[in-house]
């Protein structure tokens, strides 16, 4: 996940939290800037004995602004979702002079530095705090940091705002994934008034990065703590190779130029949508005719001769979210998943192949825990391929895994243990941070089913379960509806459905055999399909 000095860590031996010493790392600098873009509603409060009652009505107002979901047979998985509210509330922080960050920002719960794809998908949780908290604002404290060349670092030390490596080191650059949180909060909210002052910014970036992080045979090369996976054993942590060329670099950058197009179509930026459209057709082409196996149907990582480096991790499944495979290589993928032997554990998804000899079963970082990213990664590109069980399922099992922990330590944790129900070794209590988007945002868009296209005025709600399901409070647009079904006996049982709405949209269910598209109109409506 990323190189780091101290680490509270759970510990099976004695189910307490200690302190666990790693390594000392290296710096660097530097510039650009762009104004907040959003009015903050709450500050950061240190909870002390004192001022608790102030924090719990500041708690008790945010769980009146956010959506509130609908599951009375899940009281567990809602209070997990109210907690993780409350975390983020309480960790939220604010810019200073001396580091020239926005107003307040949304954090990675880890240490003293911002880090590039933790804020990424923590905005993806935070989106739903419907303005009582930061969230794509928090974007913009990298934005502002760009170098005169394009180049932005993936850590920022939150003291100073300085880089917190140099760009010519093999970890300075992060999982690029701007432009799909940028287009997912636009979808969410209909917001389009950033997209024309982040796009050239965004183009500037990725030029960068094509300049100066890809080999001459057009794949991408970064380094372990680079990948976000420091510990892996298909890498080193500060070394570019190997592998000599990286999969998931390789797949990140052609989904970050999936989604600069359709940002680009939004801002109508015929260049921008042409230049990285020829890009993504070019990644497509190379990844799927040099990394793809069709042997062991799964990506591999490749060596200095372009032969496979076959070490099977989590990473080979960035494609996915890609849309760079066809069906028979979806299929491929599916099957590694729902191998019990791989990646099928107790709690899903293992970083590292359960077949693998370094795999640890209580996790050790990238040896096998569960951790935030990784998980949402595979969700998302099951969801982009019209896997909507499959990704269901592995929803349901981390949440119900989370919830179990979450029963017996109070919290949320920075990763998981793979083949028991307990936090990895080793794993940071309070993680919201990026593990939030589990019991937020999965919970809402995956285990309730629910997701937001204000642009197209539309809500699409794959309803895949049985229990009464829903959420009320939620915005769209300018307006707050709430949605929910009954209770029925199976999933060929008719669908009695809620709606309440001060606005009309077009409502499209897929309820796992059909597709069926409804016509809302304001007020109250109660339906069966």
């Amino acid at each position: 996940m990323r190189n780091k000095k101290r680490v509270k860590y759970y510990s099976r031996k004695n189910q307490g939290i200690k302190n666990y010493k790693r390594r000392t790392f290296l710096k660097a600098i530097f510039f650009i800037s762009l104004n907040p873009l959003v009015l903050l509603k709450f500050n950061k409060t240190v909870v002390t004995q004192d001022n608790e009652a102030l924090v719990k009505g500041k708690h008790d107002s945010l769980l009146k602004i956010v959506p509130e979901p609908i599951i009375p047979s899940r009281p567990d998985l809602i209070a997990m979702y109210r907690k993780c509210w409350q975390i983020g509330m309480n960790k939220t922080e604010q810019g200073t002079s001396e580091n020239g960050f926005v107003e307040q920002y949304v954090d990675a719960a880890f240490d003293r530095r911002i880090f590039q794809w933790d804020t990424c998908f923590s905005v993806a949780w935070a989106k739903y705090s419907q303005g009582a908290l930061p969230n794509i604002v928090s974007l913009d404290n990298f934005y502002r940091k760009q170098h005169a060349d394009g180049a932005i670092a993936g850590v920022i030390r939150k003291s100073d705002g300085t880089d917190d490596q140099g760009a010519e080191t093999c970890w300075f650059t992060r999982n690029n994934l701007f432009s799909w949180i940028e287009y997912e909060y636009y979808c969410h909210t209909g917001d389009a008034s950033r997209i024309p002052k982040i796009l050239p910014i965004l183009k500037k970036y990725s030029n960068w990065v094509q300049q100066n992080r890809r080999h001459s045979n057009g794949h991408y090369w970064w380094s372990g703590w680079g990948s976000g996976m420091d510990n892996s054993p298909r890498s080193i942590a500060n070394e570019p190779y190997p592998p000599y060329s990286w999969i998931d670099y390789n797949a990140i950058e052609a989904m970050s130029a999936y989604y600069l197009v359709k940002l680009a179509r939004v801002a109508d930026d015929k260049e921008i949508e042409e230049e990285f459209q020829t890009l993504y057709d070019e990644l497509k082409q190379l990844i799927n005719s040099t990394m793809w196996c069709k042997e062991d149907g799964i990506y591999w990582d490749l060596d200095k001769d372009d032969s496979f480096l076959k070490v099977k991790t989590i990473a080979s499944f960035w494609p996915l979210w890609a849309r760079i495979t066809n069906e028979h290589q979806v299929e491929k993928l599916v099957s590694h998943l729902n191998d019990s032997n791989t990646f099928s554990r107790t709690h899903r998804v293992p970083t590292l192949s359960a077949d693998h000899p370094k795999y640890v079963k209580t996790g050790h970082y990238w040896l096998g825990s569960i951790w935030a990213p990784t998980n949402h990664m595979i969700v998302k590109g099951l969801v982009a391929n019209g896997r909507y069980q499959l990704a269901r399922e592995i929803v349901c099992n981390h949440l119900n895994n989370m919830s179990e922990v979450f029963k017996e330590t109070g919290t949320v944790w920075e990763n998981y243990a793979p083949e028991s129900v307990e936090p990895g070794n080793l794993a940071k209590p309070d993680f919201v941070g990026w593990s939030a988007v589990g019991p937020i945002a999965q919970l809402i868009e995956n285990y309730i089913g629910i997701t937001l296209d204000i642009p197209a005025n539309t809500v699409y709600w794959n309803l895949l379960s049985t229990e009464k399901l829903g959420v009320s409070n939620l915005h769209f647009g300018s307006s707050s509806i709430e949605i929910f079904c009954n209770e029925r006996k199976s999933l060929n049982d008719e669908i009695e459905i809620t709606v309440q709405t001060p606005t009309s949209f077009i409502l499209i269910i897929n309820d796992g055999e059909k597709t069926v598209t409804k016509n809302i109109e304001i007020g109250e409506q109660k339906f069966t399909l």
